[in-house]
């Protein structure tokens, strides 16, 4: 999980390790008990910093909130973007390809079950701004999916077929339910079992009939 949250490595951010502490923190209290029943005192607990540290860095529980789920996504993004473009110079088939890439989305949320919990559950309870950030995060991966789609329409035109965004929104939106599906159930650790699933219907989608 640490991979996810610990933003030591960016030199803008001061006391990157206790802010990394106190995102690892929040995502720990909302997995026990919810978004809604933290407190600020809980995060500064878990975190082993006082409250002063926690206002140090942030204004309030929901700052705290869209900068965790901000950066589990971009790194989230960021690893499978790594995976794609390792298996285009791997040369894959394209539908290993897909594969690779939702594999490294869900096997990165499984890496960190809190997160998970934070990203697809919490931070649909946490207001305006967080849905917001929500909407502009699932609007990157469905840009991402759009590319790559793209792509592969462009180098494999006898089986691959363009698609609307609107068709790969679905797809992503499938996808993120089934992830969901499966963090509800305090599953997690498993996301990678759906990998197949996931990728069949990217799959059925893209694929000329």
């Amino acid at each position: 999980m640490h991979a996810l949250l610990d933003p030591t490595g960016d030199p803008a951010v001061d006391d990157g390790h206790r802010r990394g502490r106190i995102l690892w923190a929040l995502a720990a209290c909302m997995a026990e008990k919810g978004y809604q029943a933290t407190t600020i005192a809980d995060i500064a607990r878990a975190g082993r910093v006082s409250k002063t540290v926690v206002y140090t860095h942030f204004r309030d529980k929901e700052h705290c909130l869209l900068e965790l789920y901000s950066r589990a996504n971009d790194k989230v993004l960021a690893t499978v973007r790594t995976a794609q473009e390792e298996a285009r110079a791997a040369g894959l088939p394209w539908r290993e390809r897909l594969h690779a890439g939702i594999a490294a989305y869900m096997g990165t949320l499984a890496a960190g079950p809190d997160v998970a919990w934070a990203a697809l559950v919490e931070v649909q309870a946490a207001g305006r701004s967080a849905l917001a950030l929500r909407r502009e995060v699932f609007d990157r991966y469905v840009d991402l999916i759009c590319s790559v789609a793209a792509e592969l329409a462009e180098q494999h035109p006898a089986e691959v077929r363009p698609v609307d965004r609107p068709l790969v929104l679905a797809a992503v939106g499938g996808i993120n339910e089934l992830m969901l599906a499966r963090v509800e159930r305090g599953e997690a650790v498993r996301l990678l079992e759906d990998v197949d699933a996931a990728t069949a219907s990217v799959v059925g989608l893209l694929e000329r009939r």
